[in-house]
């Protein structure tokens, strides 16, 4: 019992509690002064005097003397003996009176004497059993608190049954949570390194991009550099027409001179000019021909490097969402399949084992739930028989009974509007 008290010292001060409260009861109840007897209760006694036959003897002598000194006549002598005789016989019925008196008082103290001893062993035999009824209480009321000791007791080492298991079901909750975050966090450096990796390929792929674009820029600038070569050439040529002018004017000049021929000059004159509007024209179409071909090459590298960005970007953003819808529904994967066992621990609760049913059975059932939990009438359908259908049927009476089943919200509840459930005994 120490034990139990030093376990749970509660129970030592509900203990000390009911002892003092049983003490106060005691102390109440107790009668300390001596209880009244009812007068009427008791024999009468009677006051009576015992004469002794000396002081009889006494009275008889007096009696006499007053006698002797009388006159002796007959008369007065018969008087005399009369009186004697009374004398006598008052004196015999006195004592007889007496002795009487004396029997009642022997009796009447006897009685007194045995009715106090009867009241003494009536109040002892009252004081014993309220001593008893009280050591009773006293015992009962320990044995109530032995016994309230010993249920406190079980409900403490109860308590710590069940703090120990809630301490477990913790542990077991961390060990799992640490678990998810390992899994959660290789999973995201497995996603990282898979994002390193396309980010080192969209890199490679960029760097080939960009390389290709300064290619077309090499080659845009190759291309302007000859047409610019083109337009020094077709200057060069210009000014070659203007001088092949400039000499057919000078010798139309000279030849004017030579020949004096007005006409002849202007006809020179009109060729030159026709010749040095033919070589601009010339020039002007060469030139623009130039700058259209490198525009319209630029703008086609530029189109090219925009149209592979753009690819390149789509097909990245792609990737991300591909690999992040991947990852969210994989989480949502473990996080529902962390809820399956409760569920089929929820129906096991409801479960009773049909006759004769073996420990190698295993069924399948479909069910459909809404927001909640709950079940939805005449939705548990079975997917895939034990080969006992009693056990089946049990298996699909006990789902509904399970109702409402413990099932997340928000997403992940998704996965559980309409689920197979495995169950085996």
């Amino acid at each position: 019992m120490w034990q139990i008290l030093r376990r749970n010292p509660r129970a030592l001060y509900w203990s000390l509690g009911l002892h003092l409260l049983f003490g106060l009861l005691f102390f109440v109840s107790a009668q300390f002064t001596r209880p009244t007897v009812d007068a009427g209760s008791r024999s009468r006694v009677v006051l009576a005097s015992i004469v002794s036959d000396r002081a009889l003897e006494s009275m008889v002598a007096d009696i006499q003397s007053s006698d002797a000194g009388r006159p002796d006549d007959p008369a007065s002598t018969g008087e005399a003996r009369a009186g004697e005789a009374e004398a006598a016989r008052l004196a015999e019925a006195q004592r007889a009176e007496a002795a009487e008196t004396a029997r009642q008082a022997e009796r009447a103290a006897e009685e007194q004497a045995q009715r106090e001893a009867e009241e003494n062993a009536l109040r002892a035999a009252e004081q014993a059993a309220q001593r008893q009824a009280r050591e009773a209480e006293q015992r009962e009321a320990q044995r109530q608190v032995e016994l309230e000791a010993q249920r406190q007791a079980e409900l403490e080492a109860q308590r710590q049954a069940q703090e120990t298991a809630r301490r477990q079901a913790e542990q077991d909750a961390e060990r799992q949570a640490e678990a998810a975050r390992q899994e959660a966090i290789e999973a995201r450096r497995a996603a990282e390194a898979e994002a390193r990796r396309q980010a080192e390929a969209l890199a490679r792929r960029q760097a080939e991009e960009e390389r290709l674009a300064e290619e077309a820029r090499a080659r845009a600038q190759e291309e302007q550099r000859r047409a610019e070569e083109a337009a020094r050439e077709m200057a060069s040529e210009r000014e070659r027409l203007r001088a092949a002018a400039e000499l057919a004017r000078r010798q139309a000049e000279r030849e004017r001179e030579r020949e004096r021929r007005a006409a002849e000059a202007a006809r020179q004159e009109r060729i030159a000019r026709e010749a040095t509007r033919m070589a601009e024209d010339e020039e002007r179409r060469l030139a623009e021909d130039i700058a259209h071909q490198a525009r319209e090459q630029a703008a086609r590298a530029n189109a090219e490097r925009s149209a592979r960005q753009e690819t390149a970007e789509e097909s990245q953003r792609t990737r991300e969402e591909d690999l992040l819808s991947a990852l969210a529904s994989e989480q949502l994967a473990r996080e529902a399949d962390r809820y399956i066992p409760v569920i089929r621990d929820r129906v096991r609760q409801f479960w009773t084992r049909p006759p004769a049913t073996g420990r190698d059975l295993v069924t399948v059932v479909s069910a459909r739930l809404i927001p909640g939990g709950d079940v939805v009438p005449n939705s548990v359908r079975l997917i895939k028989s034990s080969g006992n259908t009693s056990f089946d049927q049990s298996v699909i009476a006990a789902v509904y009974n399970a109702s409402p089943l413990p099932v997340p919200s928000g997403p992940t509840f998704e996965r559980f509007r309409e689920f197979d459930l495995t169950f085996s005994p």
